[in-house]
């Protein structure tokens, strides 16, 4: 590079980290005066290059679907209604199935609520700067509809059905492959109760929508992001729980390096995880770093964990190379222990801070079986940017040994796990005092791998590229796309009553009569496809977008 070029390279990059600075402060002085009320909308106060819709990616929806709201509110529009109720899982599946939810409310012209349930409030810790998506109890709007009116689409536990899988397919038919408009067409209210997202595969895969939501300004890319940014920005309050890691996660001229770790939920108030049984998460970034990484800048992994010993583990090993919240309160959104009792908002706003910074990141290492992290990486609105590490909850049958790292063939598995002085290894992960040992990273092309191949050489092939965005979707997605596939000839062979069975009754309900058989044929696909639904993958409860 030339002497010239370099100077300015260097210029651009100082003047970019004195704006930063400048953000910083400034973002400092407004979360110490910054206030909501209750009511209000939460108007911008982060650098603008952070929002999706702020840096004009999103189309031009927003306004037009906010007056709509407003009007439907305040009575000025006919009662038409999208309301998501979830009551049993955690923050990331509730939000994730939620967009789902909110764009069938977008593009079915309805005003969407989130009728959240907890000792937590989410308005607190998210909410929207263009609409007030809260639900009200005391004066719900199915109160004044009448039983016609009224479509319960209780798509977790339909009158207390144990098999599921008939009515997933039905609503993955619903968003991949059917007028999603005609969904609840004849209903006013319609209340949605899911655990499992579904806008990433409405905008990808159905074709009766695509052409709408290309108009709109939304594709695969940037629906996620853009409808979470419509409906979640944090509050001042949940900004305010993570101001020290705000001037280098804001910085543009730094290269910064997501890791999400998922360790199980026993693990986050009981025996926690320690730095040692997540080595390969910090070898990936390693790897990612020399691959990725533009040689002017500088580097910084950020860290997210459900195990306290492992953000610990890594604070004290890794040094300043690694940003984590190691004191943080870390515990299940919803299933506090009682020691965490009176601590329920700080923990909802907690994990609603990090998930959101973790959207900033300029590649996401992620855990398999997690939505925390996958939810932070569609929020970024890139899908070139991810790694999925192939195991991700240690506590699932099968998966722990995947996680032996072996750096040579041969060499005792918990080898290179062990503590020393950094002046012993040829590789330390930080220059002075405890650290790892890196493996050693050999020049030149990368070996082809075979099932001898040390854990080492398959963390560099994986963390040396993206993860393709099919096999970002969750194991249960994946086993109802197998199904639909496999069964495809045989519902174009054969001719549906023109009753639907007993058993789609339910499900025919829930759509018009103009979209009946529709959502007939998708559960009679799933029907036909019991094989695959018996699938050992097929049986895990997950939720993906």
């Amino acid at each position: 590079m030339r002497p010239g070029r370099a100077r300015l390279q260097a210029a651009v990059a100082a003047a970019a980290a004195n704006v930063t600075a400048e953000e910083v402060q400034q973002l400092k002085e407004q979360l110490a005066s910054f206030r909501l009320r209750p009511s209000d909308l939460n108007r911008p106060f982060l650098p603008k290059r952070v929002y999706p819709i702020e840096r004009g990616t999103c189309g031009t929806w927003m306004q037009p679907y906010a007056a709509l709201h407003r009007d439907i509110l305040q009575g000025r529009r006919p009662a038409r209604y999208s309301i998501f109720r979830q009551d049993q899982n955690g923050l990331t599946d509730r939000l994730i199935s939620s967009i789902s939810v909110f764009l069938h409310a977008l593009l079915t012209d309805r005003a969407f609520l989130f009728d959240w349930h907890g000792k937590h409030s989410l308005w607190d810790a998210y909410r929207s700067s263009y609409i007030d998506w809260r639900y009200d109890k005391h004066n719900p709007p199915e109160k004044h509809a009448t039983s016609g009116q009224l479509l319960l689409l209780d798509i977790n536990n339909l009158h207390g059905q144990k098999d599921h899988t008939k009515l997933h397919a039905t609503y993955n038919k619903w968003f991949s492959d059917m007028q999603l408009e005609d969904v609840g067409a004849n209903a006013t209210v319609l209340i949605w109760t899911v655990n499992m997202g579904r806008a990433w595969t409405a905008v990808s895969h159905n074709r009766y929508i695509k052409q709408r939501l290309t108009t709109m300004g939304l594709n695969p890319v940037n629906t996620f992001g853009c409808l979470f940014d419509f409906l979640y920005r944090p509050t001042p309050a949940t900004m305010s729980l993570v101001t020290p890691l705000l001037p280098q996660l804001l910085d543009p001229t730094t290269f910064k390096i997501g890791l999400q770790i998922r360790t199980g939920d026993e693990h986050i108030d009981g025996k926690s995880k320690q730095f040692q049984d997540a080595f390969e998460w910090f070898h990936c970034a390693k790897v990612v770093e020399k691959h990725w990484k533009p040689p002017a800048q500088k580097s910084i992994w950020f860290l997210l964990s459900d195990s306290r010993g492992i953000r610990q583990g890594a604070a004290e090993y890794l040094g300043p190379q690694v940003l984590t919240m190691k004191d943080a309160v870390v515990h299940h959104t919803n299933h506090l222990p009682a020691a965490a009792s009176g601590k329920e908002a700080t923990v909802l706003r907690f994990a609603a801070a990090e998930t959101w910074l973790f959207s900033l990141m300029d590649v996401h290492v992620i855990s398999q079986r997690s939505g925390f992290g996958r939810m932070g990486a569609m929020m970024s609105g890139r899908w070139d940017n991810v790694i999925q590490l192939p195991a991700g909850i240690w506590s699932m049958q099968g998966y722990e040994a995947n996680l032996t790292y072996v750096a040579q063939p041969g060499e005792a598995s918990m080898q290179n796990r062990t503590v020393v002085e950094a002046a012993k290894c040829a590789n330390p992960s930080q220059p002075a005092g405890p650290a790892f040992c890196w493996p050693e990273d050999p020049p030149g092309p990368l070996p082809a791998m075979d099932d001898k191949s040390p854990m080492s050489l398959k963390i560099r092939h994986m963390c040396s590229k993206a993860t393709p965005i099919e096999e970002l979707r969750l194991l249960r997605t994946r086993c109802i796309r197998q199904a639909a596939g496999r069964t495809s000839q045989i519902i174009a062979a054969a001719a549906l009553p023109a009753a639907a069975a007993d058993s789609l009754a339910a499900a025919a309900s829930f759509v018009s009569a103009a979209a009946a058989s529709a959502a007939a044929a998708a559960a009679a696909a799933s029907a036909a496809s019991a094989d695959v639904a018996a699938e050992p993958c097929c049986r895990v409860a997950s939720s993906s977008s």
